[in-house]
């Protein structure tokens, strides 16, 4: 089975392609940390934003690394079939269940090493940039925690987010063929879902159970930062756990679904 992973990311990071989506995430990081640094220069030139003020949202970016992961897994599985080499993938000694969990991993490699890489390029572009402080500080309205861990926090929280889109996309990938199908229904509920919650919102304080809906989950990075009594100030509340139990479990959902879908896919035709 690790022959496989290995092989699979092998194919994925000999793409010009995967390697200039990481390229560009680092290009924008610090281009959004130098617009920042204009917009908030005082009269006197003096910049006003400090460094872990922004490092720890992770400057923002996290739409950009989610948006590029959509694409890897978009593409991960429509390839094979487009280019006609999933044959050639299915008569290798394993199963077909072995080979789309390959490739679910290393989506979920390719999104670690990205949210590494942004972690990095976040710290370094603002203490370059802005008014430079040490991560340890502790950053107001974290519970006390210092920049480091909410940084630290945002990721994890937004790794469970990739976990989903990734899902969501091979799913679409593999059960439909179409790449360009599988990135946009990716980016739909990349992009789509706080106009969806926006609507869910109106109904659910009176269909409580509509708050376990997965768009309300992908709201969990707003849980890092809740104050005490949140749960009384939004009807659609969940905690943080409760979002990533959420996530996971729907996750799993839409995995064995796509799995019982890939092993039935007739690729006679591809």
């Amino acid at each position: 089975m690790s022959v496989l992973i290995k092989n699979e990311w092998l194919k994925l990071i000999k793409k010009k392609s995967s390697w200039i989506m990481w390229l560009i995430l680092v290009a924008m990081t610090f281009g959004i940390t130098l617009l920042v640094r204009s917009t908030t220069k005082s009269h006197n030139g003096e910049i006003m934003m400090k460094a872990n003020d922004l490092f720890a949202s992770l400057t923002e970016m996290t739409s950009f690394l989610n948006l590029f992961v959509v694409i890897v897994a978009a593409s991960i599985v429509s390839e094979e079939f487009s280019r006609g080499t999933i044959k050639f993938l299915l008569i290798r000694p394993f199963s077909r269940s072995q080979i789309l969990f390959s490739k679910f991993v290393v989506c979920l490699i390719y999104s670690v090493i990205g949210t590494v890489i942004l972690y990095i390029s976040s710290l370094v572009s603002a203490n370059l940039l802005l008014n430079s402080q040490s991560p340890f500080d502790v950053v107001n309205g974290y519970h006390g925690w210092n920049a480091l861990t909410v940084a630290g926090a945002h990721a994890g929280a937004n790794l469970l987010l990739l976990l989903l889109y990734s899902t969501i996309t091979l799913f679409i990938s593999a059960a439909i063929r179409s790449q360009s199908l599988a990135v946009g229904v990716g980016l739909g509920v990349l992009f789509g879902s706080s106009i969806i919650n926006s609507f869910l919102n109106v109904v659910i304080p009176k269909h409580q159970w509509l708050k376990w809906n997965p768009f309300n989950m992908l709201n969990i990075k707003n849980t890092i930062m809740e104050n005490t009594g949140a749960e009384n100030s939004y009807p659609a509340y969940l905690n943080f756990w409760q979002m990533a139990g959420g996530i996971l479990v729907y996750s799993l959902i839409i995995y064995l679904v796509m799995q019982l879908l890939f092993k039935k896919r007739d690729v006679s035709l591809s």
